[in-house]
């Protein structure tokens, strides 16, 4: 991993970003970066004597309006859309869950110092990206989903081209 602090001007965001933020959110994200500052890395890969991000689009927008002028990112390697898109969803991957009992004793004691309506937490299920597929993806990607999860199991020809796939 490549820590590096760059000009904010040489950073730009991934336009294929699938993520947004809603109003609220967002403010509360420039709160929290007014009050806290920075303390991790956006994830980029260099582009054309540049960065885009691929982890922390959010912040740059939000770094941009509170008039940084350097940014730290992760530099990482990208050799195709498929890294991008992996970086991507690792960055916004919610692997861990809150233990409501013990993040209530843990913040109660602290109440009076932390403005709790600027922070959030996440408390929804995670959704495994191939049931988002299936109920998104147009057809031909469903059904090569499909493919992909029998290919897993036992041999199955490509209905297109006639291959078989293997386990």
């Amino acid at each position: 991993m490549n820590i590096i602090k760059v000009p904010i001007s040489k950073v730009k965001p991934w336009e294929d970003n699938p993520r947004n933020s809603k109003k609220k959110d967002y403010k509360r994200l420039l709160k929290q970066l007014t009050e806290l500052g920075v303390y991790k890395p956006m994830i980029a890969y260099a582009e054309n004597g540049g960065y885009v991000v691929l982890g922390g689009n959010m912040r740059l927008r939000a770094l941009q309006e509170l008039k940084h002028t350097e940014v730290d990112l992760s530099v990482v390697n990208v050799f195709s859309e498929a890294d991008k898109i992996k970086y991507a969803l690792s960055d916004n991957d919610h692997i861990g869950t809150t233990d409501d009992q013990k993040a209530a004793e843990l913040i109660f004691p602290y109440i009076e110092e932390i403005n709790l309506t600027d922070y959030n937490i996440d408390r929804s299920e995670s959704v495994n990206i191939s049931r988002m597929l299936d109920d998104f993806a147009p057809g031909e990607i469903k059904e090569q989903a499909r493919l992909n999860k029998l290919a897993e199991k036992e041999n199955v020809k490509c209905p297109e081209c006639g291959c078989e796939f293997l386990p």
